[in-house]
């Protein structure tokens, strides 16, 4: 092989690895762009794909309480068999969630007229005083729990 030819090709090669680095770059962007857009997810449309209209969404604004602050609700859920989730929506309010609060009050009404049918008119404030009393229990052990680490 020639001198020229030997060049032609070395020239070749690099433009063919300019393009499959080209492609590279493509791909890797097109296949991160998914991820980048699912680790920021608008609350209230996957809060309104996540269930259907008639379940209670508990809508939860603000800083995470300690670990078994909502063992009341949950076992209480589970023994009234009732469709519920707890939406947390992190620390900022913003137009999307202010939305998604409205959604849920207005899917909830509907949802608790249900189960006055179901359940009695009087089941909400049952279930209140049923939580009352559990979450009591919960926060004394939390507390207790609590002061066992500061010590």
């Amino acid at each position: 092989m020639g001198t020229s030819t030997i060049s032609t090709r070395i020239s070749d090669i690099k433009r063919l690895n300019s393009k499959i680095s080209f492609f590279k770059t493509i791909t890797v962007v097109l296949l991160t762009i998914p991820f980048i857009i699912s680790c920021t997810p608008d609350v209230a449309k996957k809060a309104v794909q996540k269930t259907g209209p008639l379940c209670w969404k508990d809508i939860r604004i603000g800083e995470l309480p300690p670990q078994g602050a909502y063992d009341g609700i949950d076992s209480l859920v589970k023994k009234w068999n009732l469709c519920y989730e707890r939406i947390e929506t992190g620390c900022e309010a913003n137009d999307s969630i202010t939305r998604l609060q409205r959604q849920s009050d207005r899917s909830n009404m509907m949802y608790f007229k249900s189960l006055e049918k179901k359940l009695g008119k009087n089941w909400k404030q049952q279930f209140d005083k049923e939580l009352q009393i559990a979450d009591s229990i919960n926060w004394i052990k939390i507390n207790r729990e609590i002061d066992l680490l500061n010590r």
